[in-house]
């Protein structure tokens, strides 16, 4: 059985999970108000429109965007990467801009790494640490505790469409933007500090949403209802007109949103709380509640399955 077979997901859960030294899989690992991530792709992940400075931005923000969705103010950055022998000497130093201008954007200091050869395209893996302002962890999650999510998505969906499909589906502005430039709001950093004891589980969808849903599911042995599917109408509309997808189908292709999910109490004071994620920018919608019922994502009494990015097989 090769990797391709299994996929990256299934192989996490029934092998590396088995050495690991805790029980709990998460982008996060938090330890005595620590937070550590580190996360990393190969160079040849991208677009004819983005340029190495992009490539390099792109690699902080995805690490940035899963450490400050568990309230982790990110601080100290360690970059390692693996370059060709024959790669262009100025090419290199356009990465290495992008990653640091990305990094001192978001705050921290980028203090070393490592750099090594590549006998393929080359590989960025970041290594972040930082100071826990949210402390989310050892909370139990109810029935008819709600899921919020940051923002509509949908935008890189359109591009990773219109990417298979030989660039001939319309690629709207925003999402050649958020493909090209994505930037992670630090300002959901204030909200967690300022709501944090309503706050019992949080994560990013960079993965795809129903891939971070899944996620939630297996970790907490529990259900969700979804009641609405956040895509963006005019990026909908625009893949429906020329592909006749279905939201379902929409979701499927979805990654790289680096927006925040987050399950808050029900009891919590919600219209404030939503209110206080507009005036930081944010557009957030109430997706669904949490349930026992079932352990799986439920849409209109239907059971939707786990869909999204691998990086062995691709789009499942």
């Amino acid at each position: 059985m090769k990797l391709k077979d299994i996929g990256e997901h299934e192989f996490i859960k029934k092998y590396i999970k088995n050495y690991m030294d805790i029980k709990l899989l998460d982008d996060v690992f938090i330890h005595e108000k620590i937070g550590y991530k580190v996360d990393g792709f190969k160079l040849s992940y991208t677009f004819p429109f983005m340029s190495l400075y992009d490539i390099g931005w792109k690699a902080i923000s995805a690490s940035t965007s899963d450490i400050i969705a568990k309230g982790v103010k990110p601080e100290f950055y360690l970059i390692s990467l693996g370059l060709p022998p024959d790669f262009d000497v100025n090419k290199a130093e356009e990465l290495i801009k992008g990653i640091s201008d990305a990094i001192h954007y978001y705050e921290g200091r980028y203090i070393g790494g490592d750099l090594n050869d590549s006998d393929s395209s080359g590989w960025v893996d970041v290594f972040v640490e930082g100071e826990v302002l949210c402390d989310i962890s050892n909370k139990d999650i109810d029935d008819g505790d709600l899921l919020v999510i940051g923002d509509y998505i949908g935008y890189t969906t359109n591009v990773f469409i219109s990417y298979i499909n030989n660039f001939n589906i319309p690629i709207l502005p925003e999402s050649l933007i958020k493909v090209k430039h994505p930037i992670v709001r630090k300002s959901l950093l204030f909200f967690m500090k300022k709501y944090c004891k309503f706050i019992k589980y949080s994560t990013d969808i960079s993965d795809g949403l129903m891939v971070s849903l899944y996620k939630i599911i297996d970790n907490f042995d529990l259900g969700i209802n979804i009641t609405e599917i956040p895509l963006d109408k005019n990026v909908f509309n625009t893949l429906k007109l020329r592909l006749n997808l279905t939201e379902l189908d929409a979701l499927k292709y979805a990654g790289e949103e680096f927006l925040p999910l987050l399950i808050i109490d029900k009891n919590s004071p919600v219209k404030e709380m939503l209110n206080e994620l507009q005036y930081l920018a944010f557009n957030p919608l109430i997706i669904g509640q949490v349930t026992h019922e079932k352990k799986a994502v439920i849409y209109k009494n239907t059971v939707i399955k786990n869909t999204g990015w691998d990086n062995f097989i691709g789009w499942y």
